[in-house]
């Protein structure tokens, strides 16, 4: 991606305007949705079943909700929608059609539970914020139990005017229905005091020919009032921190804009001021990485008020408001895309230019953010039970679906009616005995239970100190589960979760010992009958010699924190390669990450700051997003399991950080090197040839040679090729030809540590030989590329990650792709060793 001078390039302005998107999903007895990514000013037209229902409607500015059509009639489940816009004489086709349902296909068990947003809010306030609304539904406020605002046919996120305003030691909830279905009421927030003085109002640049401006740095409920060269042009409550105001003309160069807020009278903030930047100073728009293939643009930044226009080759394809921008068609290999704005007559002075990568996932939704229940919270107590000749007690703190927050609330009606909920049980590993360990995990239980599940944290205290040993895990692994042993009992005879416990859905939860007690769990003797554990989620694992053969029966899931002080060999790289899942194994190798800060009881930075750590925080971030991922895949079947393979990236996550490996058990493996038939054959028993580089079968593992160095900490057999001349290629065949079109070529790869860190990131070519001789090649960076590794100043190690090449990007997507062989090509001019393994067909 790059900027180039608008006047520079011969871009042709066609009669193309891009579709305004209907804002899905739709669901029964709505009587209103949202519209979106329209020209700023345009008209909209909408039409239900082959009807057009509404004509010319003023769209206004689609930032920041959108435009709200109200309905004449409600939303019935099977209607089928679309929208079109009119702007400056033309209008644009119509949009992809969104098919209504009944809520409930979504969300048995009633509209997921709604939440102020943002917090805190604040005596004074004048307007409240609530989201993880149904669109359509109503949602109204209460403050200490009293009605203070309502709004009909919402928004997923919508503003309510509240009367009166705020006051102090208010407990406030949102409420929320839709088709007479009610949601659980949020969680409680109480008033707090703002800080005084209050700030000086801002603003987001604003350029001459805009009649939108957004005032930023404002206070949640604040009113606010708005002057243009001095003459006041009106008072907004605002919720959140920032404000777009509509305006009824243009702004001229050099107009000067000023802003003041306050909560109470009298008690006005500073004022905050903004001059108009002439049409000369406006910039070009920034978008998202384009992926091959997608059908529209994301921008990640743009002027308030602006029309962005998309140009594929030099010609337009694509025109609206943002913040999403529809394309005529989708994008492919090899264009060129150049994004420009405009403000009126103003044309943005550079071009925002891009091609399309094979490989860049999008932000799309949060794996963790699932917000459908209140959570309920009690400790429990098993008794005692016999473990390695020690009496240890069975208990522990379990989250669960409640009928409102707090301890000891009575278990979700609607949820138990509905059938029994999967079970997550975690356990944590070695620290201080005096410490509650199992405490850290509350927010990864908490999750877990607003989305539907009981999540169970063992207490495991009575087994920590200075005792190791292969022992002191299995003692864990048994009495993780004697824990589950409890549970069933107290869905059969017990009150709270009589009957509503799952057991043939069961995934276990370690971190350190605990990750490797996790491990053999499933396999002890201990393990009650009638218990199914479908998936393993092993959080920086210790070996202390517990584990015996592979982990087989369960989906698995291990997090290994690069910059783990503690467990500093990251021995959950052995579980992975070892793992024989029923369908899918996954790893996250996650640079800047330590040991400890996934528990929020233990407060060290296990490698003493020596290594660059991020915050806790962002520890959890990753438990939260990836583990929930993982679980909400396997446990409940929802459609999440994409965070795991790569194809899409959680939002307000480190994602950079985090270094995939993934492997369907139902691939077509080209080669993983374990069957024995040495570098001179693959998996498929084909021939292989090597010229320009010398490639060897070596373990990738500390304990049994053949080694190519110490740097690997798996137990796997892979391949490192080491060139002699660029380029250096190795042939892999397949015989008979393999039709790969539609499909996808995964290979795990490492670059290689020898002695010293690399000074920049290496890479190489995986290529397809066509049935005629010709071979076609995608380079490692257009996927992603190969990561550094992490400098551990000791320890570094070499540590496989999953590159992912679709089929697609080999030149034209409309041509028939038959191979007979695979080809890798080490063709940098810094070339290092590589190590592979397990490269697959996919799809």
């Amino acid at each position: 991606m790059r900027d180039v001078p608008t006047g520079s390039l011969k871009l042709e302005d066609t009669a193309f305007l891009s579709p305004p998107p209907v804002g899905a999903p739709l669901y029964q007895g709505a009587h209103a949705l949202f519209v979106h990514g329209f020209n700023p000013g345009a008209t909209l037209d909408l039409e239900r079943n082959g009807v057009i229902v509404l004509m010319g409607v003023p769209g206004g500015f689609p930032q920041p909700l959108g435009a709200r059509l109200h309905l004449s009639a409600p939303l019935v489940a099977g209607d089928v929608v679309r929208a079109r816009q009119q702007a400056h004489g033309v209008t644009s086709g119509w949009s992809p059609s969104v098919t209504v349902r009944k809520h409930t296909q979504d969300h048995p068990d009633g509209p997921p539970r709604p939440r102020i947003d943002p917090v805190p809010v604040h005596p004074g306030g004048s307007r409240t914020g609530v989201a993880n609304l149904l669109t359509g539904s109503t949602v109204w406020l209460t403050a200490n139990a009293t009605e203070l605002a309502r709004v009909q046919d919402a928004a997923p996120r919508q503003g309510l005017d509240v009367t009166p305003d705020h006051r102090p030691w208010q407990q406030v909830r949102a409420w929320a229905h839709l088709d007479g279905d009610p949601s659980p009421p949020s969680p409680v927030q109480d008033t707090v005091a703002a800080p005084l003085p209050l700030p000086r109002p801002g603003f987001s640049l604003a350029y001459e020919g805009t009649r939108q401006v957004q005032v930023t740095n404002l206070v949640n409920g604040a009113r606010f009032e708005l002057s243009l060269n001095g003459a006041f042009q009106g008072t907004w409550r605002t919720w959140g921190d920032a404000h777009r105001v509509d305006l009824p003309a243009p702004l001229a160069a050099g107009d000067l804009l000023s802003a003041v807020q306050w909560l109470s009278p009298g008690w006005e903030s500073q004022p905050g001021e903004l001059q108009v930047w002439s049409c000369g100073q406006l910039p070009a728009p920034q978008a998202e990485p384009l992926q091959c293939g997608d059908t529209s643009i994301t921008l990640t930044m743009m002027a308030t008020g602006a029309t962005v226009k998309v140009y594929r080759n030099l010609v337009k394809a694509g025109e609206g408001g943002g913040p999403v921008v529809l394309l005529d068609a989708p994008v492919e290999h090899g264009d060129v895309i150049h994004v420009v704005q405009t403000l009126g007559t103003c044309v943005s002075q550079s071009a925002q230019q891009l091609t399309c990568l094979c490989v860049a996932p999008h932000v799309t939704s949060d794996p963790s953010g699932l917000d459908l229940f209140p959570v309920g919270q009690v400790d429990y107590d098993g008794g005692t039970t016999s473990i390695g000749g020690q009496t240890l007690h069975i208990r522990g703190t379990v989250f669960y679906p409640a009928q409102d927050d707090g301890g000891d609330a009575p278990f979700n009606k609607r949820r138990g009616k509905r059938g029994p909920v999967p079970l997550v049980f975690m356990a944590h590993g070695n620290h201080a005995p005096t410490d509650p360990s199992h405490l850290g995990y509350d927010y990864f239980q908490q999750a877990l239970a607003r989305m539907g599940f009981v999540a169970v944290s063992v207490d495991c205290n009575e087994l920590n100190g200075w005792t190791g040993g292969p022992g002191n895990i299995t003692d864990r692994a048994d009495l993780i589960n004697a824990s589950i042993a409890h549970f069933q009992r107290l869905n059969a005879v017990g009150q709270r979760f009589a009957g509503v416990l799952d057991f043939d859905k069961v995934g276990l939860m370690g971190h350190s010992r605990g990750g490797e007690a996790v491990v053999i769990a499933p396999s002890r003797p201990s393990r009650p009958r009638a218990v199914n554990i479908r998936c393993v989620l092993s959080l920086a694992p210790t070996d202390w010699g517990a584990t015996q053969g592979a982990l087989e029966g369960c989906e698995f899931l291990t997090l290994l924190p690069a910059a783990d002080g503690d467990v500093f060999e990251n021995d959950g790289a052995k579980y992975y390669d070892r793992c024989r899942p029923p369908k899918f194994k996954s790893q996250l190798y996650v640079h800047n990450a330590c040991h400890n800060f996934f528990n929020r009881r233990w407060l060290e930075n296990d490698n003493g700051g020596n290594l660059p750590t991020m915050d806790r925080s962002a520890h959890e971030r990753v438990l939260l997003t990836y583990g929930c991922a993982f679980f909400r895949s396997v446990l409940a079947g929802h459609d999440t399991l994409g965070f795991l393979v790569g194809t899409e990236l959680p939002p307000a996550t480190l994602t950079f950080l985090v270094h995939l490996s993934f492997k369907w058990s139902a691939g077509m493996t080209v080669d993983d090197h374990e069957q024995g038939n040495t570098i001179a054959k693959n998996s498929l028993g084909r021939p292989t040839t090597q010229m320009g580089l010398v490639a060897g079968e070596y373990r990738f593992n500390q304990a049994m040679a053949p080694q190519y160095n110490d740097s690997f900490y798996g137990d796997s057999i892979g391949m490192v090729a080491e060139p002699e001349a660029a380029p250096g290629t190795f042939r892999s065949q397949l015989e008979p030809p393999v039709t790969l079109s539609g499909k996808e070529l995964w290979i795990r790869v490492a670059d290689v540590f020898i002695e010293d860190m690399p000074p920049a990131k290496t890479g190489f070519q995986l290529g397809i030989e066509l049935t005629d001789g010709t071979v076609e090649w995608i380079d490692s960076d257009a996927v992603g590329g190969v990561p550094l590794p992490f400098d551990t100043v000791f320890l570094t190690k070499s540590m496989l990650s999953t590159l992912r090449f679709p089929i697609r990007c080999f030149g034209s997507s409309k041509i028939l792709r038959v191979a007979r062989a695979l080809h890798l090509k080490l063709n940098r001019e810094n070339a290092r060793p590589l190590a592979f393994d397990d490269l697959q067909v996919i799809g």
